[in-house]
């Protein structure tokens, strides 16, 4: 439920992040796994993510990426 302001690329946060507990699902979002409350099937193979608290945005795992978050969760 807060906002961080971060000087910082996304390509160089997802380096410095635990990868067993954030996972970047779009070249603008990265989530954590403890944040996501559902996952509904979206257009095209992708995903839609839904967390909690809940965020106003869309977020979609892009296709490319759909296995690979798959595997995350586990």
């Amino acid at each position: 439920g807060r906002s961080y302001l971060v000087d910082a690329a996304l390509d160089q946060i997802e380096k410095e992040i635990n990868p067993d507990v954030f996972f970047r699902i779009s070249r603008k979002y990265i989530v954590k796994h403890a944040a996501i409350q559902s996952i509904i099937s979206y257009s095209n193979s992708r995903l839609k993510v839904e967390l909690k608290p809940n965020f106003d945005g869309l977020l979609i795992v892009s296709r490319e990426r759909v296995k690979a978050f798959k595997t995350w969760l586990g």
